[in-house]
């Protein structure tokens, strides 16, 4: 999501010597309502993200990442719906990044295993729940150990590490768009594999994701279209579980960095109906 940034630099934020610094400091919030198995609920969220640089003499480029979010359903706002999530740090030197902490693994940051959602709560997706590493955005996290290598016009990453999955991803560019292949290995030798392409066909913008494990199979095809003064998105297929997934979705720009969504999901039988605006900062 687009979102403005506030720009600080100051020399008290100066974290090595002879190291130009910077703090960045953006996020969103959103409020909506949505209706599942005749239950109304109102959703709430507010996010703020908080990320630290710093670049070296020698050229290495050091970063810090961390975020606060808070959220609420059918309730005020309260203390335990929010927390501040713990760090990831990353060195990079430009064509190579490490990072560990609260951070994805190879899949997360480069399979194009995502995309799948609906309105503001999101779906299933093809693998329904997963075991993987992922960020958590008010928690401890999976305290990963990743790396991202550029190689040519391919993007490579390896992750592991601290209890977590073997993972290993890489995208290319393809034709009008790009692929996708994720290997993920847990502590029971159970392999995940998933293919995925997204990009342009007929001038909308269309996706196929697909997930391969334990001879289980999954897929989700999605498409997007210009519709009245907004878009449209619509996705189906089915979860590992063998569950059926489909929804669309109705975004429309407000401008000034706000946007409504309408839609409805649907997983494993329970349906989802929403909508809500949501706005970045």
């Amino acid at each position: 999501k687009t979102m403005k940034k506030v720009l600080l630099t100051t020399s008290a934020l100066t974290l090595l010597a002879g190291a130009a610094s910077a703090v960045d400091i953006g996020g969103y919030a959103r409020i909506g309502i949505s209706n599942a198995d005749g239950a109304t609920t109102n959703y709430l969220r507010n996010q703020i993200t908080f990320t630290g640089s710093a670049s070296t003499d020698g050229g290495l480029t050091m970063s810090t990442w961390t975020r606060y979010r808070h959220s609420a359903a059918s309730s005020v706002f309260a203390g335990a719906h929010g927390g501040l999530a713990a760090p990831r740090i990353s060195v990079s030197n430009g064509a190579m990044t490490l990072t560990a902490g609260n951070a994805g693994g190879a899949i997360n940051a480069n399979s194009g295993m995502w995309g799948c959602g609906a309105v503001m709560w999101g779906c299933a997706d093809v693998v329904g729940s997963w075991d993987w590493a992922s960020t958590s955005s008010t928690g401890a996290g999976p305290n990963v150990v990743r790396l991202d290598m550029a190689l040519g016009g391919a993007s490579v990453s390896v992750s592991g590490g601290n209890g977590n999955d073997t993972e290993a991803s890489l995208s290319v560019p393809m034709g009008g768009g790009s692929v996708g292949i994720g290997f993920d290995q847990n502590s029971a030798a159970t392999q995940t594999i998933s293919v995925n392409w997204s990009g342009t066909m007929a001038g909308m913008a269309a996706g196929l994701r697909t997930s391969q494990s334990g001879g289980a199979t999954g897929y989700i095809a999605n498409v997007s279209a210009p519709m009245a003064a907004g878009s449209v998105y619509v996705f189906a297929g089915k979860t590992l579980a063998g569950s059926n997934n489909y929804g669309l979705r109705y975004n429309q720009s407000l401008g000034g960095g706000a946007s409504m969504q309408a839609g409805m999901t649907s997983s494993g039988g329970a349906t989802t109906v929403g909508a809500g605006v949501a706005f970045g900062f």
